[in-house]
């Protein structure tokens, strides 16, 4: 089954994956001879890699996991609900027809990471499709629902005490920058920050970068410490200057857009010209910010990544920055990304660049951007936010 979709997938791990040098001996090792339901099949192989950024799409999705999972001593809980049958609270005891411990030690793959705090439930769940609640209740996690498990609102609001940011992405650049010019005096006047970044789901770093000029002092120097080596196929050059157009289209003129100019020049110089390292010599970056004693929290948790993982590195530069939580996802060793054809269904997410310090022992795979004050995970959270209680009597002291 699925053999025109395996040999495209086999190529394109060859050819456009930027990853394929550094793992070719697990790749090689991969044993896609026994798919039947493409998805968690082909996902529970590919996460041999522990690449997040590498993984299947699927653009129907006419289905969605209706839940988000958190195992607390070998305890699965509802985090996040987009069924009234299902709570959250709610306890797990089965997923199919396997309990808890079954699924930890036999399907360690799906859970993506080896650390039991991190274990990722949702490949899970699409593959066996079913729970049991504590009270002996079946139910499909399936749902067709406009809901989403993940909000999408970009939030800047004035609270008594202190300035709350909800950053759940940064995927709309112009929507972003539009909301933080639409406060910029209350940003100017402001002292104290919350920023909520728990579950970000990455999108551009060009979309954070504004904000910035609130979080720094003025002439900071942000040194970088390693460039990027990109795989300039001729499918990820087209891919992402129709997909530069697209974004210019829509953008005012501004530095942002001169940056997406840029980034295109980029790709047509490129183009076609396959692996490209860039010198790690790097001029510092000059963040010209306003921050005069300020106090900035941010809230960070394991599902924040790609974008998020940048974000939070870089802030955590800032004198007046804390970042509580857990550790980051960890995404960014690989990244800039292309979707690749497999079939009608389903799509190849392929990362297109390598940090060059995974040449010096420098990687955030699975452990992420670790926080200044870290704050596990307990089923407290299940009935009050822990996170933004602690960031609210922090900023405030």
């Amino acid at each position: 089954m699925f053999k025109s979709e395996l040999e495209l997938l086999n190529k394109y791990l060859i050819e456009e994956y930027v990853g394929f040098n550094d793992k070719k001996d697990i790749i090689a090792s991969m044993d896609f001879s026994n798919i039947h339901d493409f998805f968690p099949d082909v996902t529970e192989q590919l996460n041999k890699l522990h690449d997040p950024h590498l993984r299947i799409v699927d653009k129907l999705n006419t289905k969605k996991v209706s839940i988000l999972c958190k195992n607390h001593n070998n305890r699965l809980f509802v985090v996040k609900s987009i069924d009234p049958d299902i709570t959250i609270g709610s306890e797990i005891i089965k997923i199919g027809e396997h309990s808890i411990q079954d699924i930890i030690e036999n399907e360690a793959d799906l859970l993506f990471d080896p650390n039991p705090k991190r274990y990722e439930w949702h490949n899970v769940l699409r593959k066996h499709k079913t729970v049991t609640l504590k009270n002996g209740e079946v139910k499909n996690i399936f749902i067709a629902s406009n809901d989403e498990l993940y909000d999408e609102e970009y939030k800047i609001e004035n609270h008594d005490d202190y300035i709350f940011i909800r950053l759940p992405d940064f995927k709309n650049v112009n929507a972003l920058h539009e909301l933080i010019k639409k406060n910029s005096n209350l940003l100017k006047r402001s002292k104290k920050f919350i920023i909520d970044v728990r579950d970000n789901r990455g999108g551009s770093d060009f979309a954070y970068f504004p904000l910035l000029e609130y979080i720094f002092p003025p002439g900071y120097i942000l040194n970088i410490d390693y460039s990027l080596t990109f795989n300039y196929s001729k499918k990820y050059c087209d891919y992402m200057i129709s997909k530069v157009d697209k974004d210019l289209m829509k953008m005012d003129e501004g530095e942002t857009k001169e940056a997406f100019k840029e980034y295109r020049k980029r790709m047509s110089d490129n183009y076609g010209k396959g692996v490209t390292k860039f010198s790690d010599d790097i001029e510092p970056i000059v963040l010209d910010g306003i921050a005069q004693d300020i106090k900035v929290i941010v809230i960070a948790n394991e599902r924040c990544g790609s974008s998020g993982d940048n974000f939070v590195e870089t802030v955590k530069h800032s004198e007046f920055v804390t970042v509580i939580g857990r550790a980051t996802k960890g995404m960014n060793d690989y990244s800039n990304c292309g979707y690749l054809y497999l079939n009608d269904q389903f799509d190849l997410l392929c990362p297109y660049s390598r940090y060059n310090g995974l040449d010096h022992g420098v990687s955030m795979a699975l452990k992420g951007i670790s926080p200044d004050i870290a704050i596990p995970w307990t089923t407290e959270e299940l009935s009050r936010d822990v996170l933004l209680e602690k960031a609210i009597q922090l900023v405030n002291e």
